[in-house]
């Protein structure tokens, strides 16, 4: 797999998109999936997921239990070599207040940690511009 990362609006879909050249109709939006404990993830004709902050968010919402979430982590460990993952920089600034905020940045950082070790390739975007960490 390879990820793709940094901050909102940095133009990490679009850089993807060129550079590996997928189409819209071949990405997966995070935010609209709601997912079920123990369902797959629905990749077939997808090769790549946007908004994995929200995918995991969505999935802390509905009050998933650490064994979920280790389920859905493992699942994206075993996307295609060149499938795509995209997430949103979510762990800068300051501690949030609410807890559910710090318990879903939390989750955002260790699952991006645990694909970056697996990964392939590990890009971060800035204004638009690519640097390759992996």
């Amino acid at each position: 797999m390879i990820l793709v990362i940094g901050g909102s609006q940095q133009g990490k879909l679009k850089w993807a998109m060129q550079n590996f050249g997928y189409t819209p109709e071949q990405v997966l939006n995070g935010r609209d999936l709601v997912l079920q404990p123990e369902q797959p993830l629905p990749v077939a004709g997808f090769q790549v997921l946007n908004h994995l902050e929200c995918l995991l968010g969505n999935a802390l919402k509905q009050g998933w239990q650490s064994g979920e979430l280790l389920a859905l982590q493992t699942s994206l460990l075993q996307l295609p070599e060149d499938f795509v993952v995209i997430c949103n920089s979510v762990g800068g600034g300051l501690v949030p207040i609410e807890r559910f905020d710090r318990e879903w940045r939390e989750l955002v950082g260790r699952t991006c940690c645990a694909l970056a070790a697996e990964s392939s390739e590990v890009w971060r975007i800035f204004c638009g511009l690519p640097q390759r960490l992996k």
